[in-house]
């Protein structure tokens, strides 16, 4: 798998914020689950139910060690395609997962973050699956809620993967294939993250 990481924490760059409401009333769907309170409610995610490769990986990913915030999943023809994309191919099929660590020294550590990111990128390159890359990113994160989470300001990750094909099926199946082949090594950097 082609694999890049990089940090995003300028002035201008978007922050991730838990917990976040629907970006429109019509759909109140689209709002923020604590799955690692509420594991079940991974099906009230519209793209979760859609796709079972994300649903399992919400699933693996919302530990004591890590929770996610925020996902989407989406593809587009090989006319969009940017230099970041992988030539050759007709159509791409992309998500992306906000990840943040479980536990208040983690997600407070910038230097944690990106560690964690410079390993996940050379871990995810040696994963087989050619048709796919994935990039990992440090961004700023807001933690207002209490509960189980931490709270303030600290580092998160979001963690952006793609999958490559001739047809938007061949896409979809390369991606899920690069999403599943990432659960384990993603859940592992938070565990080793919280053990250190």
């Amino acid at each position: 798998m082609e694999s890049d990481w990089s940090v995003e924490c300028g002035s201008e760059d978007p922050w991730v914020v838990v917990p976040w409401e629907g970006v429109t009333a019509s759909d109140p769907s689209l709002r923020f689950f604590d799955l690692r309170a509420e594991p079940d409610r991974v099906g009230d995610i519209p793209d979760a139910a859609l796709y079972p490769a994300l649903a399992k990986a919400l699933k693996a990913w919302n530990t004591p060690a890590v929770f996610t915030a925020k996902c989407d999943v989406w593809h587009y023809a090989a006319s969009a395609f940017d230099a970041f994309d992988l030539p050759g191919f007709a159509c791409a099929h992309a998500s992306y997962v906000d990840l943040l660590p479980g536990a208040s020294a983690e997600f407070e550590s910038f230097a944690r973050a990106e560690s964690l990111v410079r390993r996940g990128a050379e871990r995810s390159a040696v994963l087989p699956a050619p048709e796919a890359r994935c990039e990992w990113i440090v961004r700023r994160a807001r933690i207002s809620s209490a509960g189980t989470l931490p709270h303030g300001d600290g580092f998160a990750v979001t963690l952006y993967v793609w999958g490559y094909g001739e047809s938007e099926s061949a896409a979809a199946s390369a991606w899920g294939h690069a999403l599943r082949a990432l659960i384990l090594p993603v859940r592992q950097l938070f565990e080793e993250c919280l053990s250190a």
